[in-house]
């Protein structure tokens, strides 16, 4: 597994940077082949009192999971992303399980082969109260970014009028807008 560790601003020490990995490592566990996981570690110096940000993405068996924890400690801040992380790719895995049984299909050897993790049922399954229908009109990224503010919602699906792709652009919670491009 390939792990990209970057600092935006901020100094992540060698011993932490083992100690990040060590936990990544863990979620190895989870997956049957994981390609990379993506450490990003920002540094908010307020007051003389440094705040560590910590978001870990990782991406494997075609799944994108990602956890983000802030904390005066690194190492807490590692930690509680990495529990984070565990509880979502436990329940993950359980969903996919659960998928394959009410199927009645065998389970995948990545799924079956782990016996010694412990995988709490779902307990409510996945259940989509409103279903809506839009138009996607050819428009700009500014045009984007007016619709998403006079809908007062935290994403807006459009389509591009440069590529002709659906995307969707959201608000982040720094204030800024991201995007969404899918990948063929």
């Amino acid at each position: 597994m390939e792990i990209i560790v970057r600092n935006a601003e901020g100094n992540l020490s060698a011993k932490d940077r083992d100690y990040a990995q060590q936990k990544v490592n863990r979620l190895n566990r989870y997956f049957h082949q994981a390609n990379r996981v993506e450490l990003v570690h920002r540094e908010n110096k307020v007051d003389h009192h440094a705040s560590h940000r910590i978001e870990i993405t990782v991406f494997a068996d075609g799944y994108t999971v990602r956890g983000e924890e802030n904390d005066t400690d690194i190492r807490a801040a590692i930690d509680k992303v990495s529990h984070k992380l565990e509880n979502r790719l436990s329940k993950l895995k359980g969903r996919i399980q659960d998928s394959y049984r009410r199927k009645g299909k065998s389970l995948p050897t990545l799924l079956a082969e782990e016996q010694e993790i412990e995988v709490p049922q779902p307990s409510v399954e996945t259940e989509i109260k409103v279903t809506k229908q839009v138009f996607l009109e050819p428009m700009s990224y500014d045009e984007a970014a007016l619709q998403l503010e006079m809908v007062g919602h935290p994403f807006y699906m459009f389509r591009n009028e440069r590529s002709g792709q659906v995307e969707v652009l959201y608000k982040r919670n720094d204030g800024h807008y991201g995007l969404i491009q899918a990948e063929a």
